[in-house]
């Protein structure tokens, strides 16, 4: 049912996009006679007859100046209609938590002066029961009061404007406390994330023009930003909206803030790469080397100081060890660059019961909630000052650890809170020197704070499906209606598209290079990456046309010439691809990849002879390399030195470190030298290795034309692959 009553909806919302508004008030009418919704039908009865007017007035010759503004009110509305319509059809039988959500507000036949009511009432009450030394129950009415608010507001898509108006007013007010307004704020944003409400963005513009607070503008400016994002093709064709948003190229705040929150957005969604980096690379690694760690701190003795180990060699030379310092100097570099490393610590602790109300995703931290204030040793005070520290961790985060530090023994909170004390000199530094950067205002903090707030519900949410993730897709800044007029210079681009490279989003970062090149920047450098883009994303033949095009700018580039050499390469084109590689060695005559890679491409020019000479001469700047001596024995095989070729096979059996390929074409080379026993026997190895018998005769036949090119009868060769079937079966 919900899927019929979806498809009706996306039919008007497609006729609405083309300008059909006769085919869409019909469709419109008929559904809804299926409601029976009196309000909705003189909404759209309205409507009609105003753009029937419109119509006569246009076709009698009329003069009409406002014109382009009716019409676009007309189709907001329709559009608002047409959602309307789908909301009320699909409310009675959905699960989904909004459904659930806004059907509890209709059997309570909630309002929002009522819910208003309760909060105003409550707030002072707890406030004078918090000075007075706390009562929980008064804060948990407020708290409850709050969430109910919350939940009205998230759900109050099609209430009167005035509602709108009544909260937008409240929210400015300098009376009402930060708390309500940030939470009236996400509600709208999570809102209009379900059902695209234009007078819920017209309130956030509100909110956000008015100036109110840096934090307050930030969390407006965000939401705003999501909301435009999420329906771009709703924005683009609303006159009052455009009336609005493009008032802002005259703001001077508004470029910086907007570029902010741009790159916050881009940071969020890094952060499933970061975290993939820490389950895949890092920890991987550190729990290899979980015994070697365990057993140097047994060794440590109880008077070390434990600031010391950083400076130990030992442990230096430990971290080292298969790339582990590297990777957590990369992971230091990228929370220095504003990347959120902190998530994947804290996804876990998202399992409290606490999580599982919406409203307490969004809620702007405070030690004195009901939930974290239950701490009897007082061990939380310890914490207070890092939790109420700005930059440190966002607000959700910070509930994360307030509600575990609770849940912990007496000691180790102690023990913990000991330790930290420590570092908070080290952690007050280190945000005294970040507010010194240029930008790193309050504004600046709170985007970052929030927009890991809003990540974490999408992401983490128990429910999460239920909801539309504004940070599944990239965001197309470029396409966002009147916003990509300021975001569309070249410090955005160059800013957004290094972003993106540098993190490996190729396919994000080359059409904005693109558009770099077409706006006269630094050719050389920019086909340079262009080049590297479609490579990484396997377009070659584009990627060796822009390579080129580098070339010819800087022709003396080692890192071209690889390049060029390596597409060429890949694109089975070993003449073209030899000649790059010895240009390459002119500059850099002994460098062993470059031997290697050079002696591979003359194999494949059939050039075996040429091969080798490179070939050993790599095995001689590192003779202890595998990768050279299975490059010779493969060589001195297509060069028909059969015997050369099985003593190298021989030297590579010996170092224990021999694979099947190995096996395979030594059994090629004894072979081809008439040694039909010994080829048996490789082959038999081979097919007792993973993947038997069925990989052997695959793998044979891949190297069948290069056999048979070399004398190989195919018979003998079937009369061997059958003996080492019989002798895998009988062994």
């Amino acid at each position: 049912m919900t899927d019929k009553n979806q498809t009706r909806h996306d039919k008007i919302k497609s006729l609405l996009f083309k300008g059909r508004l006769n085919d869409s008030f019909r469709l419109l009418r008929k559904l809804l006679t299926l409601q029976s919704d009196s309000a909705l039908t003189d909404r759209l009865n309205h409507n009609e007859q105003t753009y029937k007017y419109m119509i006569h007035y246009l076709v009698e010759g009329y003069p009409d100046d406002g014109r382009e503004g009716m019409i676009s009110d007309i189709i907001s509305d329709l559009h608002h209609i047409n959602d309307m319509i789908l909301r009320n059809a699909v409310l009675p039988a959905s699960e989904d938590i909004y459904s659930s959500a806004l059907r509890f507000e209709n059997i309570r036949k909630a309002t929002l002066q009522g819910r208003l009511k309760d909060y105003f009432d409550s707030y002072p009450k707890s406030e004078l029961a918090r000075i007075a030394g706390g009562d929980r129950e008064t804060e948990r009415s407020t708290e409850t009061a709050l969430e109910s608010v919350f939940t009205y507001v998230w759900t109050m898509f099609g209430a009167p404007a005035e509602e709108y108006k009544e909260l937008t007013k409240l929210v400015k007010s300098e009376e009402v406390p930060f708390l309500f307004k940030a939470q009236v704020i996400s509600a709208l944003l999570l809102g209009n994330l379900r059902y695209f409400d234009r007078e819920a963005l017209i309130s956030l513009i509100d909110i956000y023009e008015a100036e109110i607070s840096p934090k307050i503008s930030a969390r407006a400016l965000v939401a705003i930003f999501l909301i435009v994002a999420a329906n771009h093709e709703r924005v683009q064709d609303d006159y009052r909206l455009r009336s609005r948003l493009s008032l802002w190229k005259d703001d001077i705040m508004a470029y910086p803030r907007l570029r902010e929150v741009l790159m916050n957005i881009l940071r969020a969604r890094d952060t499933e790469r970061i975290n993939k980096k820490v389950q895949d690379e890092l920890l991987p690694e550190i729990m290899k080397m979980r015994p070697e760690i365990i057993s140097k701190l047994k060794n440590a003795t109880e008077e070390m100081d434990v600031d010391s180990l950083e400076e130990n060699p030992e442990w230096e030379e430990l971290l080292n060890k298969n790339g582990i310092g590297d990777k957590l100097k990369e992971l230091t570099e990228i929370q220095l660059d504003g990347g959120d490393v902190m998530m994947m610590a804290f996804s876990n602790l998202k399992s409290f019961p606490f999580f599982n109300n919406v409203a307490n995703w969004f809620l702007p931290f405070s030690s004195n909630h009901s939930e974290v204030a239950t701490d009897k040793d007082g061990a939380l005070e310890g914490f207070a000052e890092i939790l109420d520290m700005e930059g440190v961790m966002c607000d959700s985060d910070k509930f994360s650890f307030a509600l575990s530090l609770n849940r912990m023994p007496s000691e180790q909170k102690k023990i913990m809170s000991q330790r930290m004390g420590m570092e908070m000199s080290q952690i007050k530094e280190m945000m005294e020197e970040k507010k010194l950067v240029p930008g790193s205002s309050d504004f600046d903090l709170e985007v970052t704070r929030y927009l890991r707030n809003i990540y974490r519900f999408f992401k983490l949410f128990r429910r999460k499906g239920d909801f539309r993730d504004p940070f599944e897709s990239p965001i197309d800044f470029r396409s966002l209606p009147y916003l990509s007029e300021l975001l569309s210079d070249s410090d955005i681009l160059n800013l957004v598209s290094e972003f993106y490279f540098k993190r490996g989003y190729y396919k994000e970062a080359l059409p904005l290079f693109l558009s770099l090149e077409k706006m006269g920047g630094d050719a050389s450098l920019l086909w340079e990456k262009i080049g590297y883009c479609h490579n990484a994303l396997n377009n070659l033949n584009e990627a060796l046309v822009w390579y080129r095009k580098a070339e010819l700018i800087n022709p003396d580039s080692q890192w071209l010439i690889k390049k060029i050499a390596l597409v060429s390469r890949l694109l089975n084109r070993p003449e073209e691809a030899t000649e790059y590689y010895l240009k390459a060695l002119e500059k850099d005559p002994d460098n062993f990849k470059l031997l290697i890679s050079t002696g591979n491409c003359l194999l494949e020019a059939g050039l075996p002879g040429d091969a080798l000479k490179h070939y050993y001469h790599a095995a001689y700047l590192q003779p202890t390399r595998l990768t050279a001596k299975r490059a010779i024995a493969w060589g001195e095989l297509l060069n028909r030195n059969y015997q050369k070729s099985l003593d190298t096979y021989s030297e590579l059996f010996s170092s224990g470190e021999s694979t099947f390929n190995d096996h395979l074409n030594a059994g090629h080379a004894a072979l081809l030298m008439g040694r039909l026993k010994d080829a048996s026997e490789y082959y038999l190895h081979c097919a007792k290795e993973e993947g038997g018998m069925n990989k052997l005769r695959e793998s044979m036949a891949e190297d069948l034309p290069t056999l048979l090119k070399n004398g190989a009868d195919p018979n003998i060769m079937n009369f061997i692959l059958d003996k080492v079937a019989y002798d895998v079966s009988e062994a």
